[in-house]
């Protein structure tokens, strides 16, 4: 082995280090889960560190923000409200049809 491919092992080793210290932070921050679900997801994100930690920061994810504005629909007849444009409104069901 070269310094090279010793540096890049280390430096790899280091990062994924730090990304799962700082996943293990904020499994054992989680104050709404469960003892089980903490060591569950402890165990996932050490055994299998890259996907353990991609793991754990989707499930510990921030929502996001609402952003407090309403979507307008572009077409308000559209939505399925075809009673008032129907021709067989009032009809009965046992009077024949004129059509």
């Amino acid at each position: 082995m070269n310094d090279v491919e010793i540096a890049l092992g280390t430096l790899t080793i280091a990062v994924l280090l730090i990304v799962n210290g700082f996943a293990t932070r904020e499994v054992l921050r989680d104050r709404f889960a469960e003892r089980h679900q903490r060591m569950f997801q402890l165990v996932a994100l050490w055994l299998v560190p890259v996907f353990g930690a991609i793991l754990v920061f989707a499930m510990h994810r921030k929502p996001e923000e609402p952003s407090g504005i309403y979507r307008e629909d572009s077409d308000p007849g559209a939505l399925g409200d075809d009673v008032a444009t129907s021709q067989h409104v009032g009809r009965s069901i046992k009077s024949a049809a004129d059509d």
